[in-house]
């Protein structure tokens, strides 16, 4: 029995142009603003690299714990994108 889905495509393509900076203070990161999505999706894909969801953070009160978070993907060899939607940072890293 075939069923039907209505899900989500697998991931959101963001247009490079789209793509702003976040100073982290020891790092400045790639930045999406995502307010107009629907939804947050766990993939991202821009400029044929796909970013997976890792985790969020409030905008207000991230203080040290995002940059250092951020900080140890980068360490990883990971690129990292960071998308902006309702007050919180969501931070997407390479594979």
């Amino acid at each position: 029995m075939e069923s039907m889905s209505t899900e989500a495509p697998a991931h959101l393509e963001i247009d490079p142009s789209r793509i702003g900076e976040l100073d982290l203070g020891a790092v400045k990161v790639p930045l999406v603003d995502l307010e107009d999505e629907p939804l947050v999706h766990t993939h991202l894909r821009a400029a044929d690299t796909e970013y997976v969801y890792q985790r969020s953070y409030p905008i207000r009160g991230h203080s040290a714990v995002m940059p250092a978070y951020v900080a140890e993907l980068l360490q990883q060899g990971r690129r990292v994108l960071v998308g902006e939607r309702d007050e919180r940072y969501y931070v997407y890293a390479t594979a």
